[in-house]
């Protein structure tokens, strides 16, 4: 079952990066009067793999069963090279009426004009109830809603428990501390004889672990007006400890890191090089590779004096209406259907997400599997933490234009760090010269 429980997961396709760089040139002409869709069926389009193409057409089928006026044209695909073709489609004004939209990149087509704002329908043909602020905030720029989460998304560790077993380990607190993780992950590097180390690298991790870390600083990636939300002395203190991990055998090093970037299948979990991973995507199809009981526990928290919640919920995928559609009302109908007919949940079931609600986690449960169920709990564990918080910061902004090219400079970054070609000093002054130029592009 592919499921999605991190924003990483979005991440993971060089498509994503292709598209951002291209997205300003591309979309040049959106903000001309072009004719967006008209009469005819209402097109909706998505990526995904074949499971979620087909519950997609079962949930819709079922819609129009009961909305009869409404006809559907679907248009699915894989990630890779879904925005460049939705780019295409939107500057030739033949985009479609509803779009699963990522994100990571929400912020920059509602800036650009291209989404609608959806707010005039909340509460109306909009039923959002069972929604948390901190979960439609993942869909939300400049204070309006632009796109409607599909489930929560949350940064959690996974464990290979029965390689854990065979080493004679018991799995880690949930409320553990980054000091902790290293002296564990050294603990399994000594158990297995150094054949296999703690963790993969988490260094060069931007949504699944440097984010966390950076907010238990009071500090987030990125700040309301697109820039770097994070300090220099913050970075340098991340890549220290990763440095220190991989001398201590604690971590993963370079080579292995390089290997998995971007493919699943050589995660370090999944190849037996390690027994932890900041991948919580090794449940979508990592889990049936490696034939491994997996269980699942929040990021590390900070351990250090002042200390803050750096968790918080964002939301799998979103679904979006375009701007230019002449369909805009007919697309909420069917986000709002997604979002609480009990059919549809059940259809959708992990396809997008850990459900958003507690209401559709409910109808989804009995048709988990045992890795699901505790990819799950874990979800709701962390999502329950982040609400009763009361030093968190607000959930982040979405991400600005150039942000998927900051993620991958931070994991090229640690990567030479990790093989030894530049300093975490160097890496750090090539770091934010690079990232600045790229977010004032």
């Amino acid at each position: 079952m592919g499921h999605t429980i991190s924003r990483r997961n979005l991440l993971r396709s060089a498509g994503v990066v292709a598209a951002a760089t291209t997205f300003g040139s591309v979309l040049t002409a959106c903000s001309g009067t072009g004719a967006g869709t008209t009469g005819g069926d209402l097109t909706m389009a998505w990526w995904g793999s074949d499971e979620r193409h087909t519950a997609y057409q079962k949930a819709l089928k079922a819609f129009t069963a009961k909305n009869a006026d409404i006809k559907i044209k679907p248009r699915y695909s894989g990630y890779d090279g879904y925005f460049d073709k939705f780019n295409t489609q939107v500057s030739g004004g033949s985009a479609p009426d509803l779009v699963q939209m990522d994100t990571a990149l929400v912020a920059a087509y509602a800036k650009k004009g291209v989404l609608a704002p959806l707010d005039e329908y909340v509460g109306k043909s909009l039923d959002l109830t069972g929604f948390s602020k901190s979960l439609l905030a993942a869909g939300t720029v400049d204070g309006k809603l632009y796109g409607v989460p599909s489930g929560i998304g949350v940064n959690i560790v996974t464990i290979n428990v029965t390689g854990l077993k065979e080493l004679g380990l018991t799995e880690p607190d949930k409320e553990w501390t980054w000091e902790e993780l290293k002296s564990y992950a050294a603990k399994i590097y000594k158990a297995s004889g150094g054949k296999i180390f703690g963790v993969d690298d988490g260094g060069g991790s931007t949504n699944q672990a440097f984010d966390i870390f950076a907010r238990e600083k009071g500090q987030n990636l990125y700040t309301a007006d697109g820039k770097l939300g994070y300090t220099r002395e913050t970075l340098e203190e991340w890549w220290t400890y990763w440095a220190e991990m991989r001398k201590i055998n604690a971590s993963a090093g370079g080579a292995v890191t390089s290997s998995a970037h971007n493919d699943l299948t050589k995660n370090a979990v999944v190849i037996g090089k390690a027994m932890i991973t900041f991948d919580s995507g090794l449940n979508n199809s990592g889990g049936s590779i490696t034939g491994a009981t997996l269980d699942f526990v929040p990021t590390p928290q900070g351990g250090w004096s002042g200390a803050r919640e750096g968790n918080y919920v964002n939301g799998g995928v979103l679904l979006s209406a375009t701007k230019r559609s002449s369909r805009v009302a007919d697309s909420v109908k069917i986000m709002s259907y997604f979002a609480q007919d009990e059919g549809a949940i059940k259809d959708m079931a992990l396809l997008r997400g850990i459900p958003p609600t507690d209401k559709a986690r409910a109808l989804v449960a009995p048709e988990m599997t045992p890795n699901d169920k505790r990819a799950s709990d874990a979800a709701a564990y962390v999502s329950d933490r982040v609400a009763k918080a009361t030093d968190a910061l607000p959930a982040p902004v979405a991400p600005p234009e150039g942000a998927n090219q900051i993620t991958e400079l931070l994991f090229q970054s640690n990567l030479a760090i990790a093989f030894g070609k530049k300093s975490v000093k160097a890496a750090l002054s090539e770091y934010f010269d690079q990232a600045e130029s790229i977010l004032s592009a």
